[in-house]
């Protein structure tokens, strides 16, 4: 799937999954939003919680980087936990519920981290900060299949496709909503 050496981190492919516009915009045009509060406060975030996880899970890394290369894929994952008999990744949220865009970019870093360590990754985690929970995302053929499509239609943008502009309640705050309206 990846041509020309081009790979896409997994935060490419969340983009594209919260909106398609928002990645083309970004990731195929280079155009830049500002940068900075929710970046250092995930990092902060994902420090204090360290203690939390650890409770619960055995931490084998922090910080990970997975790829695959069969996807073209690229991601740095926030902890390597193990859970049970094998390892999975876990991705820590500031959030109090969980967004479809982040389900699936979970698994995509269980399919990276499968590809990565050779061994099968059952289970991908996500924990939200502000409710204080664990959220469980099994790793079905269902999933993989939409996360599969989903970077084959990243790839497709990436070489020319334009994406459709789609309506949601995010429209409003969005860094893009005026070039947006441009399509």
């Amino acid at each position: 799937m990846a041509r020309s050496g081009i790979k896409l981190w997994v935060r490419d492919v969340e983009l594209f999954l919260f909106c398609p516009m928002v990645f083309y915009f970004s990731v195929v045009l280079g155009m830049e939003t500002p940068k900075g509060y929710w970046a250092d406060l995930g990092k902060d975030i994902q420090q204090d919680v360290e203690s939390i996880i650890s409770e619960r899970f055995e931490i084998h890394a922090k910080e990970f980087e997975i790829e695959s290369e069969r996807l073209g894929v690229k991601g740095k994952v926030d902890f390597v936990i193990k859970d049970g008999r094998s390892f999975a990744p876990l991705e820590v949220k500031y959030s109090y519920s969980l967004k479809p865009w982040w389900k699936y970019s979970a698994v995509l870093y269980g399919i990276l981290l499968e590809d990565t360590l050779g061994k099968p990754v059952k289970r991908c985690n996500l924990y939200l900060t502000e409710s204080n929970e664990f959220k469980i995302i099994e790793l079905t053929d269902e999933n993989r299949k939409f996360v599969e499509s989903a970077v084959r239609r990243c790839f497709e943008v990436l070489n020319g496709k334009t994406p459709k502009p789609s309506k949601s309640k995010s429209c409003k705050n969005c860094d893009f909503r005026f070039q947006c309206y441009e399509f």
